[in-house]
């Protein structure tokens, strides 16, 4: 595919490079950088030679009773060796008038996409960590010309990908009636659901609440003293409850068989939307998830160590009347704050009792907070953080499906034409006869004239291209 001599210049352009950085570098890291930018520059100029020899096969090979050729047209890519530039021809259909690239159809590259796969990947992966200004400035040390719009863009996509598929799930079952089709079979499944608050620009509203549901078949040990939830399903995204909850029913019954589930907890912090989940799963119970149970307890009755005792004894027998009773004398004998803290705590009980009451399934949850933070808030709520209300719906997105361990199935990897490229790749084993070795040793010393010329000396010269003169290789290689 590519003539030796393209691969003789890749040498030369490193093998002179190399001896230059050695002679000029004043330390180590200056020459480790410019040996990186030297192998990206080769890089990237065998790639553009590669390319633009597949190109000329296609133009020989195209049927030129219907095919005519435009002109050459430069399409600049980012790529994880930089940035660089390569020539194609443009065809026009004689009879139909349509415009194509042939070398684009092959290699399966999306008419305005300017960065490659796999760093794209990156910008994924690094983007979803970090600011999209530091992942740029992180990632320009691997490949120049990135920018925090370009780590931006591909986030975008891919979420916009993520909403899209979300809502087509949800519009099949919930308006077009479809029953999940879940294959995996839960006797339990417990179901979390609480909101991340985060600050917006650019809209009306200068906040917005991330509805983050969690639903998993339970905890298993993973070592001692420390659990996972088992064959976890992340949803996130800036849908009103009742969206989410649609969205989430569609995705949770297109994992699980629900009609072989026996039983499903649903868990909240005494939030509204949290407790609508109940109406989407038949049979679920709506329990107050222990965390935050135990937070509002603890911030109302730290000073009062006996009340403490007591409320936490008659709601664990699931008695209110005396969960009340506890509650109102404590209330009577405290004054200020910390009356106005148990007068909202026994409001907090009276409102989530029903899901306050002890069960088996309720001991099992508390997870929320913890996979809010390692999933949501950490990437979304840093420090000066603000969305718009997209960006966020689609970043919220991103974030599930890399809890998921989804993110890698929405890099576009591009499949190429592959038969079609070994049809190229054979065309021109065919056409040209493999030289002999004498040939090919006779050429590179006529086309060579630095192994005789004043630079005879240099350290390339010797050890490169005089190496690459040898018979021994050459048969070695055919």
């Amino acid at each position: 595919m590519i003539d030796i001599r393209q691969i003789v210049g890749g040498v030369l352009l490193f093998a002179s490079g190399l001896e230059k950085l050695i002679g000029e570098c004043k330390d180590f890291y200056e020459l480790e950088k410019g040996i990186h930018e030297l192998t990206q520059k080769v890089c990237s100029q065998m790639l553009t030679w590669a390319l633009e020899q597949i190109d000329t096969r296609l133009m020989n090979e195209r049927d030129r009773s219907l095919w005519e050729v435009v002109g050459f047209r430069a399409k600049t890519a980012l790529s994880t060796f930089g940035e660089f530039i390569y020539r194609r021809r443009l065809y026009r259909n004689k009879e139909t008038g349509e415009s194509k690239f042939f070398l684009d159809e092959v290699l399966g590259w999306p008419s305005r996409a300017k960065v490659t796969p796999r760093l794209k990947e990156l910008f994924l992966k690094l983007g979803s960590e970090v600011s999209f200004g530091r992942a740029a400035e992180i990632l320009g040390y691997l490949a120049p010309g990135v920018s925090a719009m370009k780590v931006w863009q591909a986030l975008q996509e891919v979420g916009e990908a993520l909403k899209q598929e979300g809502e087509e799930k949800r519009a099949i079952v919930f308006e077009n009636g479809e029953v999940p089709g879940g294959e995996e079979v839960a006797p339990e499944l417990y179901i979390e659901a609480d909101g991340v608050i985060i600050r917006l620009q650019r809209e009306k509203e200068k906040r917005g609440e991330i509805k983050h549901i969690v639903a998993y078949e339970g905890k298993e040990e993973v070592r001692r003293g420390r659990f996972s939830l088992k064959n976890k399903l992340v949803i996130s995204s800036l849908r009103d409850g009742e969206g989410a909850w649609e969205e989430s029913y569609a995705l949770i019954g297109e994992k699980w068989d629900l009609s072989q589930t026996k039983k499903i907890y649903i868990g909240g912090d005494g939030a509204e939307w949290p407790k609508q989940g109940v109406e989407y799963f038949p049979g679920a119970e709506y329990r107050l998830d222990p965390y935050h149970l135990s937070k509002h307890l603890t911030e109302a009755l730290w000073h009062d160590e006996e009340t403490f005792s007591k409320v936490g004894l008659a709601i664990s027998q699931g008695n209110w009347e005396e969960t009340r009773r506890v509650l109102e004398e404590a209330e009577k004998k405290s004054r200020g704050d910390r009356k106005k803290r148990i007068t909202k705590l026994l409001q907090y009980l009276k409102e989530n009792w029903a899901g306050v009451i002890n069960s088996p399934g309720a001991q099992r949850l508390g997870a929320i907070e913890g996979q809010i933070q390692h999933n949501i808030a950490r990437r979304m709520k840093r420090l000066g953080a603000r969305w718009t209300t997209s960006g966020a719906d689609r970043m919220a997105r991103v974030l599930a499906a890399k809890a998921n361990g989804e993110l890698e199935q929405y890099i576009w990897r591009w499949p190429v034409e592959q038969q079609k490229l070994k049809e190229v790749a054979k065309a021109k084993a065919k056409e040209v006869e493999r030289p002999k070795v004498e040939d090919i040793e006779k050429w590179l010393r006529v086309s060579l004239p630095a192994l005789r010329g004043p630079y005879a000396d240099r350290i390339w010269v010797k050890h490169v291209l005089r190496e690459l003169t040898r018979p021994s290789l050459w048969a070695l290689v055919g």
